[in-house]
């Protein structure tokens, strides 16, 4: 798959200290047409305390440092009244299209709410590398969690780069999780079996051979964290949830960062077009059975897809759903064709997060057509661009006035069945 040339700037806040960062970027720009900026912002304030001598001389040892991998980098100290406001002038000026950045504190809501970090991963619109340092050196073992979203196929590409260039062991791991865990259920082979050809199937598109392994688990972050004991560096996609806003601490991968025994490297890919359903329901965010009473129970048991996992903070559940049901009040957002879409505007959401829940038995959701509905998809928008799902109702009206999409969806015995359909639609 063609990549645009890296253009990678390294926010740096203590050039003279954080060599690991800048080698693992300096590792990723080694191709002849990357480039590789090195920045530490001066603000008012500091300049004022600290001056800025001290700090082209760290810029000065950081430039040496990606010297010693062979990359010629750009050191630079920019000023701005906020860093924030200092490095995204600066990733514009230089047409930079990935950020890297070092996280040195604990990972806990206190400290993430006060870091510049989430500041600037908020702000930037490009791809985004967090990396936390516990033992770091060229890794020898990488170990790639991965599972459905774009965040995470960034990952897998971002730690073949790293063990091409360092000679590493690549391993794959994709979490089939199930509560109960029983091995001999013929359905639960099956899962296990497409999650291991969805994945094949990814890592084919990306020229990517490691082995893959499927582990059953009734949950995730565990056996992840217990195969990062073996492993030098942990490389894994964002979550899609609210991480890089007030609730980032909770998510999923936050868990295993903060658990896991080795460096970890978080990758954020620049945000998905929305007209994608496929990045939007994924295999975990998908139900088969519901057999809600009414549409409010409905909505209810949507809403809790997401607390559940983890694309929603538990204690903004109650909020969520408030919103769900009120613009539910104004009118049903059933559309026909045995189709309902919830939705709802929600202050601070970065992005799209969606759930699909399919009722075998069908709901009420009082539609001008008086079918009952069968297929449910939940969405949270941005307050802020509320407009942005728009798009994303017309694709899927689109997709559901198929008779054979609504049949296939019938069939489906499995999230990874379903997630199939939703490509292969796509793709048409």
């Amino acid at each position: 798959m063609p990549r645009p040339a890296a253009r990678i700037l390294v926010a740096l806040e203590n050039p003279a200290k954080e060599d690991a960062l800048v080698r693992l970027a300096a590792t990723l720009a080694t191709s002849p047409d990357a480039e590789l900026h090195l920045a530490h912002a001066l603000t008012p304030d500091e300049t004022a305390r600290n001056g800025d001598s001290a700090r082209r001389h760290g810029l000065d040892h950081a430039a040496q440092v990606a010297a010693e991998v062979g990359v010629v980098a750009s050191p630079h100290l920019v000023e701005g009244e906020t860093v924030t406001e200092a490095i995204l002038a600066s990733a514009g000026e230089w047409g930079c299209n990935m950020m890297a950045m070092g996280w040195y504190a604990d990972v806990d809501r206190r400290t993430i709410l006060a870091s510049t970090n989430r500041a600037l991963a908020k702000s930037l619109d490009i791809d985004t590398l967090i990396f936390k340092e516990k033992s770091f050196h060229p890794a020898r073992k990488i170990l790639v969690p991965t599972g459905g979203g774009g965040h995470s196929l960034m990952g897998l590409q971002i730690a073949d780069d790293l063990a091409r260039a360092w000679g590493a062991e690549l391993t794959v791991t994709r979490v089939a999780r199930d509560a109960e865990c029983r091995p001999e259920n013929p359905i639960l082979q099956r899962y296990c079996q497409q999650v291991r050809q969805d994945t094949e199937i990814r890592m084919r598109l990306l020229n990517i051979d490691a082995p893959i392994e499927v582990v059953l688990s009734p949950d995730v972050v565990r056996p992840i964290v217990d195969r990062a004991s073996g492993s030098d560096l942990l490389v894994l996609g964002a979550s899609n949830d609210w991480r890089q806003e007030e609730h980032l601490a909770g998510s999923i991968p936050d868990e295993i960062a903060y658990r896991a025994p080795c460096s970890v490297l978080m990758v954020r890919s620049r945000g998905p077009t929305p007209s994608q359903l496929s990045n939007i329901f994924w295999e975990h965010t998908i139900r088969l059975d519901l057999h809600p009473k009414d549409k409010w129970e409905a909505i209810d048991q949507m809403v809790d897809i997401l607390v559940e996992e983890k694309q929603v903070p538990v204690s903004e559940r109650d909020r969520v759903l408030a919103a769900a049901r009120d613009r539910e009040s104004e009118s049903s957002t059933a559309i026909g064709r045995q189709t309902a879409i919830p939705h709802a505007p929600i202050d601070g959401l970065p992005g799209i997060i969606g759930a699909l829940g399919i009722c075998p038995d069908g709901v009420d959701f009082n539609g001008l057509d008086g079918q009952r509905v069968h297929f449910i998809f939940l969405l949270l928008t941005p307050l802020q661009n509320y407009r942005s799902y728009v798009p994303v109702l017309a694709q899927i009206a689109t997709l559901m006035h198929s008779d054979e999409a609504r049949s296939a969806f019938r069939k489906c015995q499995t999230p990874s069945e379903l997630t199939a359909v939703i490509k292969r639609q796509e793709h048409r």
